[in-house]
């Protein structure tokens, strides 16, 4: 089966339009609130899994959002609650689901691993200078673990350029996917902004896809209904986060008015 082909198998269509549902705050985390219990935060889970599922989303993401500033190693305690309070949402997704560590890919195979999730989105290789510090990912280390735990049906979705920093790698973003696709054999790439809610150039993005027709490509961040159907043209996909938050800040709540103005624009 090639690349395009186990896309579609995965979101059961060819553009996913991929739902963050964040969770807050977990044990340890700058932002922790003590006062807010594994029950409440399972029941915002909840609610935000229905909301993008009623307005159509075709897929969701779960991402431990709130634990800004991001560890490359995420704690015990990190994997514990995160597997946890998705573990007990997971009775009313009906739609494809994945997950994402920030910024821990060991962390983000090993959940789906135990949630049963299809994919993930993760930074997997390269030297980033960000927000996070000086952050180093070692592909073949980190495959040989995913191996060695029985993950192989847990597809990546990886970057191959900062998402809020600057890749020491100074080829191009189109360079670095050949080399992703090449040696790391992802499910697809990921074309960030520099910021959540920020897009990235659509003319790169336009550029990748051309240069890999039979892969993949999708948009990390930044799509609203106004540059949506461009986005739709040009890609194979996107996960949509900020626009869909209440007030269209990215730590609130998913916004069902908001996920079903997104839709309609999309398939409407």
């Amino acid at each position: 089966m090639n690349l395009m082909e186990n896309h579609k198998k995965i979101f059961k269509t060819d553009k996913p339009i991929i739902g963050c549902v964040h969770l807050t705050a977990l044990p340890g985390t700058p932002h922790y609130d003590p006062s807010v219990s594994f029950k409440e935060q399972v029941k915002r889970a909840r609610r935000e899994i229905v909301a993008l599922q009623q307005a159509g989303f075709d897929a969701i993401v779960f991402a431990n959002e709130g634990d800004r500033p991001y560890l490359s190693k995420v704690g015990p305690e990190i994997i514990a609650a995160y597997t946890r309070i998705v573990s007990q949402a997971l009775d009313v997704v009906e739609i494809p689901y994945g997950c994402g560590v920030l910024v821990d890919p060991y962390a983000a195979i090993s959940i789906a691993k135990a949630i049963d999730a299809s994919f993930i989105r993760a930074y997997i290789s390269g030297v980033y200078a960000d927000m996070c510090g000086l952050t180093v990912y070692h592909p073949g280390d980190l495959m040989r673990f995913k191996r060695n735990i029985g993950a192989e049906k847990v597809n990546i979705y990886c970057y191959c350029d900062a998402h809020g920093g600057t890749s020491l790698d100074t080829r191009s973003q189109s360079d670095m996917a050949d080399t992703a696709f090449s040696v790391l054999d992802p499910a697809g790439v990921l074309v960030p902004g520099q910021h959540a809610g920020l897009a990235p150039d659509f003319s790169e993005v336009e550029q990748i896809k051309k240069r890999f027709a039979d892969k993949p490509i999708m948009i990390a961040s930044g799509v609203t209904p106004d540059n949506l159907k461009e986005a739709l043209r040009i890609s194979d996909g996107m996960v949509v986060g900020t626009y869909v938050k209440k007030d269209g800040i990215l730590w609130n709540e998913v916004d069902p008015e908001r996920a079903k103005r997104f839709i309609d624009a999309a398939k409407g």
